[in-house]
């Protein structure tokens, strides 16, 4: 009997190339056109970049088919992305995070921070697209967590843009809090995924993302001197005082359950191989 491949994710990888990538690109794109409004980037530049994302799509399309160069080619454009993006927008500079926020407003900073998740997403799926793209794992107990993976990226980008509003971030400048924000979320995403199949390495990935989200919220908004409730829903509105709360209580939920995945994992018996 042939055993049927299996792949790491619930949804085959090409499909996680597919979402992540139209998605990347239409980040990308909103941000250069802003660059270029914002006089950042000349126009020039700009026509180069619109092209590169059309390019950028048809590779993802091409991947998504099966073709290994359209693989290789969304894979290096995502990579190259990630350190266009980080090199000017999470570094202090002209073009910082906080100051393309004053000429732009808060929704370039929540499509910066979600770029960051997108492109990793990109990379990961081109690495299991290239040799397992259309193979899934059929075991739907692991859904809920990456269910909730996926929320509570979207609710520390969401959270991150108040603090970038605010210019809240305890010591860390709006850019190193903002990009420290974007990896939570990349490796909170990136468990929810591996979780399936592999499962120490996923609830591993979750487990220390949701770590730092419940010790930022502890430190940035309980202790004394943090940001309290009160004052956040002054400043900023009920709403995101409803995002910070939310998205703590999510993530100390997916610790518990990632930890207990792990002791199920290390303490469960390994079965002996019968003697030939």
């Amino acid at each position: 009997m042939v055993r049927r491949a299996q792949g790491p994710f619930l949804v085959p990888a090409r499909v996680v190339l597919l979402v992540a990538g139209v998605i990347a690109v239409g980040l990308g794109t909103f941000i250069v056109l802003h660059e270029y409004h914002a006089g950042q980037v000349d126009r020039l530049y700009t026509i180069i970049a619109l092209i590169v994302a059309l390019f950028w799509l048809a590779c993802i399309g091409l991947g998504f088919q099966g073709y290994r160069i359209g693989l290789f080619g969304a894979g290096a454009i995502a990579f190259v992305q990630f350190g266009v993006l980080a090199a000017n927008h999470f570094v202090s500079g002209p073009a910082a995070l906080g100051t393309f926020v004053k000429h732009e407003g808060l929704p370039v900073a929540t499509a910066a921070m979600a770029l960051v998740p997108a492109c990793a997403l990109i990379v990961i799926s081109v690495g299991v697209c290239w040799t397992n793209p259309k193979a899934r794992n059929p075991r739907l107990e692991t859904i809920a967590l990456l269910v909730a993976s996926l929320a509570g990226a979207a609710l520390v980008i969401l959270q991150a843009t108040d603090g970038v509003h605010r210019i809240d971030f305890g010591t860390a400048n709006t850019e190193d809090g903002a990009f420290a924000a974007a990896i939570v979320a990349s490796i909170w995403l990136a468990g929810g995924l591996w979780v399936a199949r592999v499962r120490r390495t996923g609830a591993l990935l979750i487990a220390v993302a949701t770590f730092i989200v419940c010790y930022s919220f502890v430190t940035l908004h309980l202790v004394n001197g943090g940001t309290s409730m009160s004052e956040i829903a002054a400043k900023s509105g009920v709403i995101w005082v409803l995002i910070s709360a939310a998205v703590t209580v999510l993530a100390a939920a997916c610790f518990v359950v990632a930890l207990t995945f792990l002791a199920r994992s290390v303490l469960r018996p390994r079965r002996e191989k019968p003697l030939a």
